[in-house]
């Protein structure tokens, strides 16, 4: 009986050490993001400044090491700032529970505002976080924000089209018509006295 019983706990211990393990998924290891705007004024117009402030987290459920090679924010006008580069800069190490902060300010220019729906306009931009974990597997985190913004003036047209300068045309041409005889006429009267 003592050995029938020393046997099956035996057999349990092999199950629930080595083959339960194997057959269980290994859960991922897990990253996660946040972008803001600080203080959110918005809308914004052309000329003021967005503070941005982002984080990267290596949430404290999780079991694994994070080593951060990449973070970066790619801007409204498609430019990438780096905060961490691969290659460049030494990599992020986070333990379960930590979180590191970025900050980056933007100057809202024309160009770089869209319209996404008639009458709301943004300026968007997305932030972004990769490496791997301590089993080596890939981590990745991605935050997009769209700020409001007041869009340049005149909406959807130049300052001044040039479909109005042949309207204008003629009354040009009188002015400078006009302005030319009065300096002729002033000359010849300044020639006679």
């Amino acid at each position: 009986m003592k050995k029938a019983l020393l046997y099956s706990t035996m057999a349990l211990t092999l199950v629930l050490g080595l083959i339960l393990p194997m057959a269980l998924p290994v859960m991922a290891s897990e990253i996660g993001a946040t972008k803001n705007v600080d203080p959110d004024e918005a809308p914004y117009e052309a000329g003021e400044t967005i503070h941005y402030v982002m984080t990267v987290t290596n949430p404290g459920n999780n079991t694994a090491t994070n080593t951060l090679t990449n973070v970066w924010d790619t801007l409204p006008d498609g430019s990438i700032y780096y905060f961490i580069e691969q290659g460049v800069d030494s990599p992020l190490v986070q333990l379960p529970g930590n979180t590191t902060t970025f900050y980056y300010d933007y100057v809202v220019e024309c160009d770089d505002m869209e319209e996404v729906r008639p009458g709301y306009w943004v300026v968007r931009n997305t932030f972004e976080a990769e490496g791997t974990d301590s089993a080596d597997d890939i981590v990745y985190a991605y935050v997009q924000t769209s700020t409001q913004v007041t869009p340049c003036e005149p909406v959807g047209g130049e300052a001044f089209p040039i479909g109005k300068l042949s309207i204008m045309a003629p009354w040009i041409a009188l002015g400078a018509t006009i302005v030319a005889g009065a300096a002729i006429f002033a000359r010849r009267r300044h020639v006679r006295s």
